[in-house]
């Protein structure tokens, strides 16, 4: 059940919404004036953004979560593959703050007399609070809610904000049927192909513990990524393993090509473990922070900017999710 009433409201349980709240914990303020909502029924049990920066790692130390995220970690000069918010989650915990599912927020007003304003869920319920954290992606119903305006910072069409060949991207993790050979080569490093038509990327996931923590698997899992531009249509919404197949037989090298007239030992995908379809887009809000309806709002994560791969160097917020494509 949701409370009445509370301090501080997070709006979205995804890394940004778990860290911003182990953080206010460990700097003072009590688990009980804290309350955090998420509109899905679960948590992410999927790999999705691939890496975590040292300098990240570094805040994320002093909260107590680091430690365990390198020990079920990927580690390697390029790339940190590990279960973010499911450590978070558990920190959280720790800190005696549990994640309230699902309610999906609509509504803010003030709620008068000076207390704050009243946040509405589309179950009708309501619960009054001072400070509003939104955390809820670059769909931020917080953020829409405040009337706070996110366009390109280049004055483009959020849309045109990004390159057609680029602009839409499929991501997929993935099992393989590989020789021992051919593992060991693509256990090496990353794959990737550039060309004018967009980018394919091949990474590995590695670690046994990482597949298994979130899919089950025993199996050596892989992450397949690659462009689909705008000229194609929109990629589905969950590519298929045919879907994932053809395009890396177009769009990879031909030693990972499934065509045994390309490759004399061909190599098929054997299993998607999970998939999705994302836009790349650079959008900025107008402020990070506002004073709305009697009370405080503020920005997190890809509520408060999204941007391409480039310009994130790959982390958590570089693109928009599938959900809200």
């Amino acid at each position: 059940m949701l409370p009445t009433e509370t301090q501080i409201l997070i709006v979205g349980a995804g890394p940004s919404g778990l860290a911003a709240a182990i953080s206010l914990i460990c700097n003072g303020v009590e688990p009980y004036d804290i309350t955090i909502v998420d509109c899905l029924e679960k948590g992410a049990n999927t790999s999705r953004a691939i890496g975590i920066h040292a300098a990240t790692l570094e805040a994320l130390d002093t909260y107590g979560c680091a430690s365990k995220l390198v020990n079920l970690g990927i580690k390697g000069s390029a790339w940190t593959q590990t279960a973010t918010e499911h450590v978070l989650g558990e920190r959280l915990e720790e800190l005696g703050v549990e994640v309230k599912r699902p309610w999906r927020v609509v509504g803010m007003k003030d709620s008068g007399e000076c207390r704050g304003m009243d946040v509405t869920f589309e179950s009708g319920e309501t619960i009054r609070t001072k400070y509003v954290i939104g955390a809820d992606g670059a769909r931020s119903a917080v953020r829409q809610l405040s009337g706070i305006n996110f366009a390109d910072p280049d004055g483009k069409s959020i849309d045109d904000s990004i390159d057609d060949r680029v602009a839409q991207m499929a991501l997929a993790d993935v099992s393989i049927s590989l020789s021992e050979e051919q593992s060991a080569v693509l256990a090496s490093g990353v794959s990737l192909t550039v060309s004018d038509s967009g980018m394919f990327v091949l990474i590995p996931l590695g670690k046994p513990s990482v597949s298994e923590l979130l899919y089950n698997s025993s199996e050596a899992v892989y992450r397949v990524g690659f462009s689909v531009p705008r000229a194609l249509g929109e990629p589905p919404s969950k590519p298929s393993l045919e879907y994932i197949q053809s395009n890396l037989d177009q769009q990879a090298p031909f030693v990972l090509c499934s065509d045994p007239k390309l490759n004399p030992d061909p190599v098929r995908i054997t299993k998607v473990h999970w998939s999705a379809r994302y836009r790349t887009r650079s959008a900025l809000a107008d402020v990070f922070f506002k004073r709305v309806h009697g009370g405080f709002v503020f920005l997190v994560g890809d509520a408060a900017h999204v941007h391409s791969p480039a310009g994130g160097q790959m982390s958590s917020s570089i693109i928009e999710s599938s959900d809200t494509y």
